[in-house]
């Protein structure tokens, strides 16, 4: 009898242990996804057409998705569990706290931002429009006179934006 009450003890101590981590567990994940926002918000606000998200991004946010899946699921088989076999996923509360704890601290290893440039792009031509016309030809040959002017110090060449203001 002393042996069923003792285990019915402990089994109802792990009971009550579980629920506080549980709850530690869920506000650290709420941490994290916080900080999954903000990145992607960051993300959003970098990436460029000539830019990719570095690798450790991408892999840190499918770590996160994955940890989120497994919390989600671990919640599901506590609240299914009944009060003696509730205590048997204290391991697993402890590790998921772990894991995400590990995810908030590799957030913070982004250095130098998020994403890099994309090496498909480099060495690509950029397309250009040719211009043409004597007024063209009059502007270049001017610049032109001014930079090989020693006198010249400087050359200021301004105009609606978007016109295309460079020499051909």
């Amino acid at each position: 009898m002393d042996f069923v009450l003792n285990v019915a003890g402990k089994q109802y101590d792990n009971y009550k242990s579980v629920d506080p981590d549980m709850k530690d567990l869920k506000r650290k994940l709420e941490e994290l996804n916080g900080l999954k926002e903000d990145t992607e918000s960051i993300m959003r606000s970098e990436l460029q057409p000539r830019k990719k998200l570095k690798a450790e991004v991408q892999i840190w946010l499918k770590n996160v998705e994955r940890v989120d899946g497994e919390v989600q699921d671990l919640e599901g088989r506590i609240g299914e569990s009944n009060a003696f076999t509730r205590g048997s996923h204290r391991e697993d509360v402890s590790k998921g706290i772990k894991e995400v704890e590990e995810l908030i601290t590799q957030q913070g290893r982004f250095h130098g931002g998020l994403v890099v440039d994309n090496p498909q792009w480099i060495g690509q031509v950029l397309s250009t429009t040719n211009l043409s016309g004597e007024a063209v030809k009059a502007c270049v040959e001017e610049i032109w006179q001014c930079l090989m002017d020693d006198g010249v110090q400087k050359i200021g060449v301004w105009g609606m934006g978007g016109v295309g203001k460079q020499a051909s």
